[in-house]
């Protein structure tokens, strides 16, 4: 259902000339909405700012749907940045409203939340960054897999007798390169690993959920607790490697 109402909104944004930057740019918005809600310390503030940030999470979709009519580096780096951004923007908010219920610990929790997060996201991006290519310099580098379909990979025409598009018959995407999903869905070793992997998305659903249920204290707790489950598991299993972010 969710699936559908993203792709609906893709098509609308797409025929109003909306492009993928601009809803990144949304979510940066709706982001920084959300951690004023969350600066009020109260159950309200709670409700709108885990609202917003569901809806931060629905621009993330939209715009996986949407057409990438501009993919250079330039535009990589900006998004990748925006949602940097707006996930310090949620946590200054949380702190905020820590402090001002009184939590003399507030600051020492989201910095605590912040190295957790920075240690996570560097050994992970250590990990996956490509080895160095053997040889001397006049040596090819590896060849890469045809089937894969990521920034400009050709993607190779299907079988005779094969129904469907080609894209239908090419291998999972760079975001999601443990194994394939199971029909209709993802399988059940791909969906825990992408849950240990502990990315953004489940990161703010944590933050959603530990902020109406408890407080920002816990949020916290919870963010530095799914950090270093996410950085155990990259150093006891490297291959579990899905939806990073």
């Amino acid at each position: 259902m969710a699936g559908t109402v993203a792709r609906a909104t893709a098509r609308m944004l797409g025929r109003r000339h909306v492009t993928r930057s601009g809803v990144t740019r949304i979510s940066v918005l709706l982001a920084v909405a959300a951690a004023v809600w969350f600066s009020r310390a109260d159950l309200v503030g709670a409700l709108a700012g885990s609202a917003l940030l569901g809806l931060v999470l629905f621009c993330d979709a939209v715009r996986s749907r949407m057409r990438a009519n501009r993919r250079d580096a330039l535009t990589v780096w900006t998004a990748s940045i925006a949602a940097q951004l707006r996930e310090y923007a949620v946590y200054v908010g949380l702190a905020f409203g820590a402090a001002a219920a009184g939590f003399t610990s507030a600051w020492g929790w989201a910095a605590g939340a912040l190295i957790a997060l920075a240690l996570r996201d560097a050994l992970l991006v250590a990990r996956s960054a490509p080895a160095a290519a053997s040889g001397g310099s006049g040596a090819k580098p590896p060849a890469l897999p045809a089937q894969r379909r990521a920034e400009g990979f050709r993607v190779p025409p299907p079988r005779p007798g094969s129904t469907g598009s080609a894209a239908a018959t090419a291998a999972p995407s760079l975001a999601s390169p443990v194994a394939p999903e199971a029909d209709g869905g993802l399988s059940p070793v791909l969906l825990a690993r992408r849950v240990m992997v502990f990315g953004q998305p489940i990161r703010f659903l944590v933050i959603a959920v530990a902020t109406v249920a408890v407080d920002a204290r816990i949020a916290f707790l919870s963010l530095i607790v799914g950090c270093a489950v996410a950085i155990t598991g990259e150093l006891v299993d490297p291959s579990s490697r899905g939806g990073r972010r």
